[in-house]
């Protein structure tokens, strides 16, 4: 299983995410948690304004996006929206169905930033019944 923002280092995630599928021949499940009340969207302020259901239409191409990447790879693969907290939801989920592993990005942020925004990886790690990996942003994207 693997957690996505849309951003660059989920992504970098979800290579790695497909890559362990193809070599042990698993199936991969991509997730999308969406935080009511919460105001920015991975890339600044959500241009939907109120639009729930375009935002949901939104979220929903850039799962379908996602999961032809690893398709493409041969990987079978399945998406799931969620609602509430990003890391209580990708623990509850890898749960649910039973996940060997779970494949979160991380933002490599730091001192303040990371002290204010907490670290939805850094829970993840905590909290899960099994293992995580981490893929830490490359910034080479950037």
């Amino acid at each position: 299983m693997v957690a996505t923002d849309f951003s660059a280092g989920s992504d970098e995630a979800l290579t790695q995410a497909i890559a362990l599928a193809k070599q042990s021949n698993g199936e991969l499940e991509i997730i999308y948690v969406f935080e009511l009340g919460v105001a920015e969207f991975p890339l600044g302020l959500t241009p939907f304004g109120s639009d729930l259901e375009g935002l949901m239409a939104h979220i929903d191409r850039e799962l379908k996006r996602r999961a032809a990447r690893a398709q493409k790879e041969g990987v079978t693969c399945q998406t799931k929206v969620l609602e509430g907290s990003a890391s209580t939801q990708v623990i509850q989920r890898a749960r649910d169905i039973g996940a060997e592993l779970v494949v979160v990005g991380t933002h490599g942020r730091t001192g303040l930033a990371h002290i204010l925004l907490g670290s939805v990886a850094e829970k993840i790690v905590r909290r899960s019944i099994c293992p995580v990996l981490t893929v830490p942003f490359s910034k080479k994207a950037a």
